[in-house]
């Protein structure tokens, strides 16, 4: 029996470790070799100094990290409140509003970044009326300083929240109706429940969607590089991380520090994540 388990462990694990060496840890050890070679030549951290020497690195960061502070807080609070609303409504206007939920989540990349640039165009635009509120005449002045990291954290928790309340949902309704049914006995109140039974419980999964939204957010390209086509010359080509080092590759030839930068992304989000997993305990089993 135990032989068998293992088994049909690595028949599930096998094929992700193969493609995690192939098309993960692969091409990350040609990219920590490119990142030491310039020229055809190694030359030590060369690469490295350039990258953080590079004066847009410093403004790709605060944009960076500027849309994370204010897009992933409102991402995980919407998820969470929507997911425990849905939970607590079962039948059939939980299974409509999941639909409605997840239909933003349909329309991702660079067709969501197209449909946000028509949203925010006053002329054509259904939300004109709203736009003129604000004072915005054109797509420039929506895009215009500021006002983009708004822009982006909607878009953002419009294509990514509608999944994850999906997931969330899913744990929730895995949770032992045995347990919620003694607090219930036992006379917690809704909140009381909510916060010392069934958040506990599903930690591991609001951890996941930590860490995954982290990723994403630090990793954002594909937005600001469409939005750029509705107000060319009003966001920097460089406005991003990523940016900054698909720049280095197509614009500059300099594999060597695209594969420096990408590295340090790499880092940052492995490190973040560790957090998350130590943070959360991800991984704690409960041995009684």
């Amino acid at each position: 029996m135990k032989r068998s388990r293992s088994l049909a462990a690595w028949a599930l694990i096998g094929p992700y470790a193969l493609f995690l060496a192939v098309f993960g840890l692969a091409p990350a050890g040609y990219a920590l070799w490119t990142s030491f070679v310039h020229d055809g030549a190694f030359s030590g951290v060369r690469n490295w100094s350039a990258v953080f020497d590079d004066y847009r690195l410093s403004d790709a960061v605060w944009h960076v990290g500027t849309y994370l502070l204010l897009w992933l807080p409102v991402l995980i609070l919407l998820v969470l409140s929507l997911a425990l609303t849905l939970h607590a409504r079962p039948g059939r206007f939980s299974s409509t509003m999941r639909f409605v939920y997840y239909l933003p989540g349909a329309v991702t990349g660079s067709a969501a970044a197209l449909l946000w640039l028509f949203m925010f165009s006053p002329d054509a635009s259904p939300f004109s009326p709203l736009l003129d509120l604000f004072d915005i005449t054109s797509v420039t002045d929506a895009l215009s300083g500021s006002t983009l990291i708004g822009i982006l954290t909607v878009m953002g928790v419009a294509v990514h929240a509608g999944g994850w309340i999906v997931v969330l949902y899913g744990a929730l309704n895995a949770l032992p109706r045995d347990v919620l049914e003694a607090a219930q006995v036992d006379g917690a109140s809704t909140w009381r429940t909510t916060w010392h039974i069934k958040l506990p419980m599903v930690r591991t999964y609001v951890a996941f969607v930590l860490i995954s939204s982290f990723a994403s957010g630090s990793q954002v390209f594909v937005e600001p590089t469409v939005l750029t086509t509705g107000a060319p010359g009003q966001i920097s080509p460089t406005w991003s991380v990523n940016q900054l080092a698909y720049a280095y590759a197509t614009q500059e030839g300099d594999f060597g520090k695209a594969a420096a930068l990408s590295l340090a992304m790499l880092a940052v989000g492995l490190v973040a994540a560790w957090i998350v997993i130590k943070r959360t305990r991800m991984y704690a089993t409960d041995d009684r």
